[in-house]
C-alpha cells in the first residue's frame, strides 16, 4: 500500500472519529439538559428549572442539580433559564417574530405551570396557548411587563399570562391597545418601563412563545394588596380571586 493511500485512509479515520466524537458530545450535552428526567429535552425542563429557582424542589434531585448549570458559570440562577430557553428556541428554529401576529393556538403549548395553586383554585380545563407576536407587539408588551412586575421573574410571568389571557379570550383585541381603558378596548395597564430586563423578556417568551403559565387558571386583572385593603368594596373585590404573588393579587372575571 502506498504512503499516499495510507495517509488518505488515516485522514478519513481521523475525520470520522472527530465527527463521531462531536455527535456523541452533542448527544451527551442534550441529555444533560433533560432536567426533569423524562427522557427528552423540552420546555418542561425550563419549567422544572424555574420551579427549582423559585424554591419548589418537589420533583428535583441531585442528578438534575448537576445538570442545571446550563451556561457553565458555576451557579444555578435565572441566567440558566435564559440559556435553556435560547437552546430550545434555536433547536426548534422558532422565531421571536411573526409578520401576521395575533394568532393563538394549542400547537407548541407546553401547559406547564410555574406556581402550584391550591386544589380548590385549579381549573383543570385551563390550558396555556401560544400567541404569536410581531416585533412591535413584543417590544410593547415587554415594556408593560417590566413596568408592572419586572423586579421578579415569576411576577413577570404572572403579568404576561394576564396579558395573554386577555388577548386569547378576546377582552383585548389588539396588543397595542393594552394600556387603553376597558371602555376603549384595552385593559388599563398603568405600568410601562422602556428599560426592559431579562425577567420581562424571558417571561414574555415563556408565556407567548411556549404557551407557559404562572398558574393553572385564567387570570385577567390584578391589583396590589395595599390598594385592595385601602378601598373596601373596590371593583377587584367583586371579581374571582385566584392567588397572590408577593404583594400583587390576581383575579379572573366571573363567567
Amino acid at each position: 500500500m502506498s504512503k499516499r493511500i495510507c495517509k488518505l485512509i488515516s485522514c478519513v479515520l481521523v475525520a470520522t472519529f472527530f465527527m463521531s466524537f462531536c455527535a456523541v458530545s452533542a448527544f451527551a450535552a442534550e441529555n444533560n439538559y433533560d432536567l426533569n428526567g423524562d427522557g427528552k429535552v423540552s420546555i418542561a425542563d425550563v419549567t422544572a428549572l424555574q420551579l427549582r429557582i423559585s424554591g419548589d424542589n418537589g420533583n428535583w434531585n441531585d442528578t438534575y442539580e448537576k445538570r442545571a448549570d446550563i451556561n457553565g458559570d458555576g451557579k444555578v440562577n435565572i441566567n440558566d433559564v435564559t440559556a435553556l430557553q435560547n437552546y430550545l428556541m434555536n433547536q426548534s428554529g422558532n422565531s421571536n417574530s411573526n409578520s401576521n401576529g395575533g394568532s393563538s393556538n394549542d400547537a407548541g403549548a407546553v401547559n406547564s405551570f410555574l406556581i402550584k395553586l391550591p386544589s380548590d383554585k385549579v381549573d383543570s380545563n385551563y390550558k396555556g396557548k401560544v400567541y404569536k407576536l410581531t416585533d412591535k407587539e413584543r417590544d410593547y408588551i415587554e415594556k408593560i411587563v417590566m413596568g408592572e412586575f419586572g423586579t421578579s421573574y415569576a411576577g413577570s410571568v404572572f403579568i404576561a399570562q394576564c396579558i395573554r389571557d386577555a388577548l386569547v379570550y378576546g377582552y383585548c383585541k389588539n396588543p397595542m391597545d393594552l394600556r387603553k381603558s376597558s371602555a376603549n378596548g384595552g385593559m388599563g395597564y398603568d405600568g410601562y418601563n422602556p428599560n426592559v430586563n431579562a425577567n420581562a423578556k424571558n417571561a414574555v417568551a415563556y408565556v407567548f412563545d411556549n404557551g407557559g403559565n404562572a398558574v393553572q387558571h385564567r387570570m385577567l386583572v390584578m391589583c396590589t394588596d395595599e390598594y385592595y385593603n385601602a378601598f373596601p368594596g373596590n371593583w377587584h373585590s367583586t371579581q374571582n380571586y385566584i392567588t397572590k404573588y408577593e404583594n400583587v393579587m390576581f383575579f379572573d372575571y366571573w363567567f
